[in-house]
């Protein structure tokens, strides 16, 4: 079973192209919105941000440690498998069989969506984002936009 989740995540990428799902890949990805408790999100944020962390241009700005990441990771599975062997089954089941891995993959980047929701949405991150625009030389801006 764990061969088949990675497969499905890895088939249809999980940051691919926006996802066009189908009416029962909609149906899961609803399900998953509505079924993710405040708990799940923060579990998902939590998860985004130690995969993002991996990138080479940012390992040097976290600390999270291999058994931090690996912990992380567990929560974030059994997150994912609560969600659709528990809570979302139905409409998992009606979208493997109308839409294959393409609409189930579809739906797995609504957890994707709801984890970077999660961190984008947050008000100490929208000031801390907001203050790129302060540091903007918006004359310089505005001069080289207006100028031929």
């Amino acid at each position: 079973m764990k061969a088949l989740f990675a497969t499905l995540v890895l088939a249809t990428g999980l940051w691919g192209t926006p996802a066009h799902a189908g009416e029962a890949g909609a149906a899961l990805s609803e399900c998953l919105k509505r079924s993710a408790t405040p708990d799940d999100r923060r579990i998902l944020v939590q998860w985004i941000f130690s995969a993002i962390a991996i990138h080479p241009d940012l390992q040097a700005l976290s600390a999270i440690d291999d058994g931090q990441r690996a912990k992380i990771e567990k929560d974030a599975a059994a997150t994912f498998e609560r969600l659709v062997a528990v809570d979302c089954t139905v409409p998992a089941r009606q979208t493997i069989v109308a839409e294959g891995t393409e609409g189930f993959g579809n739906a797995f980047k609504t957890l994707g969506e709801l984890a970077m929701g999660g961190v984008v949405e947050n008000r100490d991150v929208q000031v801390g984002m907001s203050r790129l625009g302060e540091l903007v030389d918006s004359q310089r801006m505005l001069k080289a936009l207006i100028s031929k």
